[in-house]
């Protein structure tokens, strides 16, 4: 077959090869620029300087990471707004990586803790529950569904979730949650006597715990940088 040397074809392969050179210093660019960005705004939020660290989670997501970072950063931005108390915008990041990582448990721990902040606790019994589907022996999602329930109205089921949470616990030697949920059970029984809202306080700083506890000891993220 004769060579064609009027062909098109090799002015296209020329075409994109010198494109792709032209890109290649502008992807270093990106890559060097994210990673810059990373390291500032993972220092500031173990400084605890909150409010800054959110500027910085929204410039790694503007420069264009890979996927596991868009992940990391959008947890980490969702973890921030949660430290901050702005549990709506916990709720409108953390709803869209439910919806694009339906399987990921960290995206429905931050979605689950920030319904529970705002009452709303017929949805956070369902973001607790796709947890407990996600990963059944872990035990502080039972404790967040129990409360839920107990917030939603449902005591009974509350004390049933409570209870296999224990089983949980006691499984795993851990005593400190064994106890908490034993404790739980008997101060829900002691509330039936009284008005509804007479327990919101309680429920709120127990939430409030189930939150913390999961920030602070069990929440680890580093596995997604690498």
């Amino acid at each position: 077959m004769d060579f064609n040397s009027n062909s098109p074809r090799p002015k296209t392969i020329a075409f994109c090869l010198f494109i792709a050179l032209l890109l290649l210093p502008s992807l270093a660019l990106s890559e060097e620029s994210y990673k810059s960005l990373l390291e500032k705004a993972r220092s500031l939020d173990k400084e605890e300087f909150f409010e800054d660290a959110v500027k910085y989670w929204g410039k790694i997501l503007d420069a264009d990471p890979p996927p596991n970072i868009v992940l990391y950063a959008k947890l980490k931005l969702s973890n921030t707004y949660s430290r901050l108390g702005k549990p709506n915008a916990t709720v409108r990041i953390s709803k869209a990586l439910t919806e694009a990582n339906p399987d990921h448990y960290d995206s429905w721990f931050h979605l689950a803790n920030a319904l529970a902040a705002l009452r709303q606790y017929s949805q956070a019994i369902e973001a607790f529950k796709q947890m407990t589907a996600l990963k059944p022996e872990e035990g502080l999602a039972w404790v967040g569904l129990a409360f839920a329930y107990f917030g939603d109205g449902q005591p009974d089921a509350a004390i049933e979730k409570f209870k296999r949470a224990m089983k949980i616990f006691k499984a795993h030697k851990n005593i400190s949650w064994h106890r908490d949920c034993r404790l739980a059970i008997n101060q829900i029984k002691g509330f039936a006597r009284f008005p509804p809202n007479f327990a919101d306080l309680w429920l709120a700083k127990n939430l409030k715990k189930v939150q913390d506890t999961y920030l602070n000891t069990v929440l680890d993220l580093d596995g997604l940088l690498n």
